[in-house]
């Protein structure tokens, strides 16, 4: 039976509490999922700093520290750590950029931090999904409403997807494949998919 402890990442402090309790429970540590997240809609002109604090914190300060906290368990199983980043992390979308730069970062830490493990027998997934229907933008911090998504993708088939990941050892997963084609789009065509962002947003 599943056990579920409570706790505020976006407050450090509670931080070594948590990984306390973990230990109480269980002296096996097999992965680590970094799944915490919340979005900011907001240009950067009219953005709270709080906010953008509160959002830095949990989308970026939290995983590293729990990555941290949990790497002297991982190292004894040669265990797993999966961060859900975002599309949003190799993708800039406008009055998203917090968000984006949160996951940017996030992508950083996953791939450097990799190659800092590589003997370690830790592997690290690193999942960069696009927009999946769970509330996400309901839930998001900001003042401004973001475009509908008629194309958003099941939550279900990506946890699928994650845990098919996990099991061949990939270095990361782009969910659903085609925002690799967009990734290319931008880098090929940089005007036209600014052009493309700011008719999404009604710029």
């Amino acid at each position: 039976m599943g056990q579920h402890i409570a706790a505020d990442l976006t407050k450090p402090d509670t931080l070594p509490a948590l990984i306390e309790n973990i230990s109480s429970l269980t002296d096996h540590v097999n992965a680590l999922i970094l799944n915490a997240g919340i979005g900011l809609y907001e240009g950067w002109e009219t953005m709270d700093l709080n906010e953008l604090r509160t959002l830095m914190e949990l989308n970026f300060f939290a995983p590293v520290e729990m990555a941290k906290l949990l790497l002297p368990a991982l190292k004894t199983t040669g265990g797993t750590v999966i961060t859900v980043s975002s599309a949003a992390g190799f993708l800039p979308v406008p009055y998203m950029g917090a968000y984006c730069a949160s996951k940017n970062a996030l992508n950083a830490f996953s791939d450097t931090f990799r190659a800092e493990l590589a003997d370690s027998g830790i592997h690290l997934l690193n999942v960069l999904p696009g927009r999946i229907n769970t509330g996400f933008s309901s839930r998001a911090l900001g003042a401004m409403t973001p475009p509908e998504t008629p194309f958003a993708g099941s939550a279900e088939k990506l946890a699928r997807a994650t845990f098919h990941a996990f099991l061949r050892k990939k270095r990361q997963l782009v969910y659903p494949g085609w925002y690799r084609i967009l990734s290319l789009l931008r880098h090929v065509f940089p005007g036209y998919y600014d052009n493309l962002m700011k008719k999404n947003w009604k710029i």
